[in-house]
């Protein structure tokens, strides 16, 4: 494992932090929104489950759970199910009811883990991956209302561009465009992306947040007309 970690320990807390890592999918609930551009985040934690051999369960019914021991390291995978907005109280309610503190705060002295959060992203066309350690949220409710909830913008994220086409939506279109599946000639590409975000976390996982940025981060060009 890297040096470098994405997840603060806790002082104190019921859970050894030095190898535990906290990967968070953002999406909707539901079979209505399987397939949907909003979903990707739990397309791309799902795909994470199955490949280390681990399933999910729903948890108290605030999220869904899968969680990987092992002899290096322990992972968590949540799947918020509160809805996308209202995803950071989701992870509260999650935090207080397994007594594991979560931080978002630039201050130094915070306690808690910081989690990584996998989401979509309107403003990158589909392909595109980008892995951040801290930042805004960009207008994706789901993220915004994780920061809200956890006191700050020091979290990673990886987002993922969902942006058909020539890579711009309207604004007017935005909310049924992310409410939309993506088309059957997409399909190809969304699975290469999910493959590329997966071998990302992986890398964070082993080398850190930094260095998994500078190999995995894309900006997928629209095709020319």
């Amino acid at each position: 494992m890297g040096p470098v970690r994405y997840m603060v320990p806790g002082r104190g807390g019921p859970v050894a932090a030095e190898n535990t890592f906290l990967i968070v999918g953002l999406g909707n609930p539901g079979p209505n929104y399987v397939g949907h551009r909003h979903n990707i985040g739990f397309q791309v934690v799902e795909h994470l489950a199955a490949r280390f051999g681990i399933a999910f369960a729903d948890i108290d019914s605030v999220c869904e759970q899968a969680t990987l021991n092992s002899e290096d390291r322990t992972l968590i995978l949540l799947k918020p199910q509160l809805y996308m907005n209202c995803s950071g109280e989701a992870l509260l309610d999650w935090s207080r009811r397994r007594g594991i503190e979560l931080t978002g705060s630039t201050d130094p002295e915070s306690q808690g883990f910081r989690p990584l959060v996998v989401c979509d992203d309107l403003s990158l066309p589909l392909g595109s991956l980008r892995l951040r350690a801290r930042g805004s949220s960009g207008g994706q409710n789901g993220l915004d209302s994780v920061i809200q909830a956890l006191g700050g913008q020091e979290l990673p994220r990886l987002r993922l561009g969902i942006a058909g086409g020539d890579g711009s939506v309207p604004p007017g279109e935005w909310s049924e465009y992310v409410l939309s599946p993506f088309l059957p000639e997409e399909k190809e590409q969304v699975g290469d992306q999910v493959d590329q975000a997966i071998q990302a976390l992986e890398c964070v996982l082993d080398l850190g947040v930094n260095q998994a940025a500078s190999r995995f981060n894309r900006r997928i060009l629209p095709d020319a007309e």
